[in-house]
């Protein structure tokens, strides 16, 4: 499935179902918020929470590395919800599914969860937050103030609700803010959302998982 295409800086960003973002001329596919390990993380706490989520997510980056073909890909922060001390078993796991890609370069943007990331180092490189690749600034938080080049980010964890015929939804956004960045939604299965409610000088774009909509006037 292909998506709306926006444009930051003169690059066209193509808006992806899978809640990813491909950047066709660079090659690159970009995630935000896996938050890994925080399944595990809750079960350790005492609750009931099941097993399987860090390999359901990897699987799902995989199969969009297979429909894709990057040969990069940028993790826009809070890969990780856990510490790699406290949850070896989550380290063991990422290495694996690196060494699945040998043929594509994977960079980690750190978040706020991304405490101990680097210890995934060398296989996957980290980079501060503002981090400008091919003139657009790779974040994990979207900035508060004018930032010095367009950005992409994470952090929000987006969702829009959509009501009609006394029902109501709730789905997954993009959130840009035209000619500045472009938030993306969460990409992780535990993560849950921030409603992002329409504003003046904001678009939105809803994924149901198969098609993306833009919501907001141009």
């Amino acid at each position: 499935m292909t998506g709306p295409v926006i444009v930051l800086n003169g690059q066209s960003l193509e808006l992806l179902p899978e809640r990813a973002l491909l950047w066709p001329a660079m090659s690159t596919l970009l995630l935000a918020d896996l938050h890994l390990g925080k399944a595990a993380r809750f079960r350790r706490a005492g609750l009931a929470v099941p097993e399987g989520d860090n390999q359901a997510t990897l699987g799902r980056v995989d199969a969009l590395i297979e429909a894709r073909r990057p040969t990069t890909v940028i993790l826009l922060g809070d890969i990780l919800h856990a510490s790699l001390a406290a949850d070896p078993a989550l380290r063991k796991t990422l290495l694996a599914w690196r060494e699945r890609h040998p043929e594509v370069e994977i960079i980690a943007i750190v978040g706020n969860h991304d405490r101990d990331i680097r210890g995934l180092e060398p296989a996957i490189p980290c980079e501060a937050e503002g981090l400008v690749h091919h003139g657009l600034s790779l974040r994990h938080h979207p900035p508060t103030a004018t930032a010095d080049a367009p950005w992409l980010a994470g952090h929000w964890h987006p969702v829009v609700r959509l009501s009609a015929a006394g029902d109501s939804l709730r789905l997954p956004a993009f959130v840009e803010a035209p000619d500045q960045g472009l938030v993306l939604p969460a990409f992780g299965g535990l993560t849950g959302g921030a409603l992002v409610e329409r504003r003046a000088g904001r678009r939105r774009y809803v994924t149901s998982g198969e098609h993306v909509f833009a919501l907001d006037a141009n």
